[in-house]
Order: C-alpha cells, then sequence, then structure tokens
C-alpha cells in the first residue's frame, strides 16, 4: 500500500497545502535538532537537505516527510545548522554524519537528499556505503561553479535565489566589511519573505519586497542589497570575478563520487530552475563504482509536484510511479 499512499500524497492531483496527520517528535544530536517522522519502520529515510533557512519546518519538506512516514517509512530530518544559515561548508558534511552516526546500529537508512543536501549524501556514502541501504538524490549537483552560473545568468533560473549566491560570495565583494552582517541579514529577511511563493518569482513582485525592506538596510551596503536581490542590474559584472576567487573544493562533491556504491537513484525535474537536470548525467558519469539510475521528470519541479503538458502526461506518469517505485523500497 505504500506506493498507492505516495500517490495518494505526490501525485499533480494532490493538494500541496494538506499533509496527512503522522507522530512527530524531536531529538537533539549533540546540539543539532533532528525531527523524526513515524512510527513503523518499514525502511528508515534519513533526509540530506537542501540550502532552506526552515530546514525541514518549510511546510514543503514538512510536508514530503509526513507523506515518506505515512507510506510506511521512518523519516529522520535534520536541521544543519550551515545549510540554515545558507552558508554551506565543510562543517555541514560533519555535522551530517555526526546524525548518521547516531541512529541505531542496525539501521540501514535510504539516504534522499535535496537539492544542494547532494553534497551531504555524496560524503557520506563515500566513507560509509556499506552501511546505507542506497541513496537517492533528487536534484543534485556535480559541478558548484556551473551551478551557480546557472544561479545568476540563465534565462530559466529562479530569480529568488540569487541573492544566496551573493551572500557566498560576499567575502569576495568590495562591500563596507563592518556592515557585513546588517547585509547578510537583510538578504536572508528578503529570502524570507519571497521563497516558497512562486508568484514572488515574477519581478513585479519580488521588486517591491526587496524596496520595501531597502530602508532597514544601512546606507553603505544598500545598493549591493538591492543589486543582488535583482531589484538593480549589475550583479553578474559583480559575482563573475568573485567566482573565479571563490574556493568551493569543500562544496565540490566530483572526489566523493568514484568512491560511491551500490544503488542511487538519480531523480531531477526537467524544469529544475536551481540545477539544471543536465547536472544529473554529469553525477552519472561520474558514479563508476555505483548502480546508477536516472530519472528525468516533468512531473516534479525543484520545489514540489507540478502538472505537465497534456501532450506528455501518459510518459510523465510513467516516470512517475518509476520514482514512487524508488521511494516506497
Amino acid at each position: 500500500m505504500g506506493i498507492v499512499t505516495l500517490a495518494r500524497w505526490l501525485g499533480p492531483w494532490a493538494d500541496s497545502k494538506k499533509a496527512p496527520d503522522v507522530p512527530v517528535a524531536e531529538h537533539d544530536v549533540d546540539g543539532i535538532r533532528v525531527r523524526l517522522y513515524g512510527t513503523l519502520k518499514h525502511q528508515t529515510y534519513l533526509i540530506a537537505p537542501g540550502l532552506h533557512y526552515a530546514g525541514p519546518d518549510d511546510p514543503r519538506l514538512d510536508r514530503f516527510c509526513r507523506v515518506l512516514a505515512r507510506s510506511g517509512h521512518h523519516v529522520v530530518a535534520p536541521f544543519i545548522p550551515d545549510y540554515l544559515a545558507l552558508e554551506p561548508c565543510a562543517r555541514a558534511i560533519a555535522d551530517f554524519k555526526r546524525v548518521f552516526e547516531w541512529l541505531p546500529r542496525d539501521c540501514k537508512p535510504v539516504v534522499f537528499s535535496i537539492s544542494f543536501g547532494s553534497l551531504l549524501a555524496f560524503a557520506l556514502a563515500a566513507d560509509r556505503s556499506d552501511a546505507i541501504a542506497r541513496l537517492v538524490i533528487f536534484g543534485g549537483y556535480a559541478d558548484f561553479h556551473e551551478t551557480m552560473r546557472f544561479c545568476l545568468t540563465n534565462a530559466a533560473r529562479d530569480p529568488l535565489n540569487q541573492c544566496v549566491v551573493m551572500l557566498n560570495l560576499l567575502d569576495h565583494l568590495e562591500h563596507d566589511r563592518a556592515e557585513r552582517a546588517a547585509l547578510a541579514a537583510g538578504w536572508r529577511r528578503y529570502v524570507e519573505r519571497t521563497w516558497g511563493r512562486p508568484e514572488m518569482k515574477a519581478r513585479e513582485r519580488f521588486v517591491p519586497i526587496a524596496e520595501e525592506l531597502a530602508p532597514e538596510i544601512p546606507a553603505s551596503v544598500r545598493e549591493l542589497f538591492l543589486v543582488g536581490v535583482g531589484a538593480r542590474p549589475g550583479a553578474w559584472d559583480l559575482a563573475l570575478p568573485a567566482l573565479a576567487k571563490f574556493d568551493a573544493t569543500a562544496l565540490d562533491p566530483t572526489p566523493y563520487l568514484p568512491r560511491v556504491r551500490g544503488r542511487v537513484e538519480l531523480v531531477h525535474g526537467a524544469d529544475d530552475d536551481v540545477i539544471p537536470y543536465e547536472q544529473s548525467h554529469v553525477l552519472a558519469a561520474a558514479l563508476v563504482n555505483a548502480d546508477v539510475r536516472v530519472h528525468i521528470t516533468g512531473m516534479y519541479g525543484h520545489t514540489g509536484s507540478q502538472r505537465p503538458p497534456i501532450t506528455a502526461m501518459a510518459k510523465e506518469l510513467v516516470t512517475m510511479v518509476r520514482v514512487l517505485r524508488v521511494l516506497a523500497g
């Protein structure tokens, strides 16, 4: 019945504002907040979250975890501090491994990653493939710099992510260093006001939010704040040289990929506007010692289910069933 439950809640016919009621508890793992969903243990799912200020408090991730739990899985969703701060670093990998090591010794979880959480999943699997049932990588990336360029320049990109790219490049951008924290806090407030609301991707919607917040930003960094969110032009001219200087070694998944063994399911939305689906094909080619399956789907975007064109519906339903089988285990 697991796949039926998943189809009911994750299909394009589902109401994305409703979620099943399941038991939920919280635990502290050496200072890392961890949320536990469900009591049935057909399979334990360990979630490697994407970059999001709310982590599992994001209604979309919370809903997904509840759906997995309703289908019979036990779901473990950690709040990774550096991912909550929107500034990933090597410490996030160590924190995720600590949550994994906290699981019962007889537990071989499915590790399910979302977006930039793929780095956490691959780093863990490189060392502990023998202790993982399989990886399910949703919207993962292979090349950090190429992904950042997509987020800054591609016509199909989600414009609401631009300021997070700028935030991570901030140490290589000219600005008033004394106001760094205030600038970062301003971009975070902007993200909190806009993310998770698809209508905000339109320029006529996000620019007024930026202009409303701008008076709260110190004058010396106010223009950079506006450029960072795209309310003023010039982000790419600033970001290009900064990106060339940015050391992405800690965020590069490629050293881990040849060491990953076992089953890896790469699921990617064909219309992903944060990480393009071609990145999954690059990952598949680099996972030379793993049993890799690639699922490119128009049924799921970067942040949830979507309805594909009617002409593609039959094909997409077949792909959706394959993806749901992966989740059902």
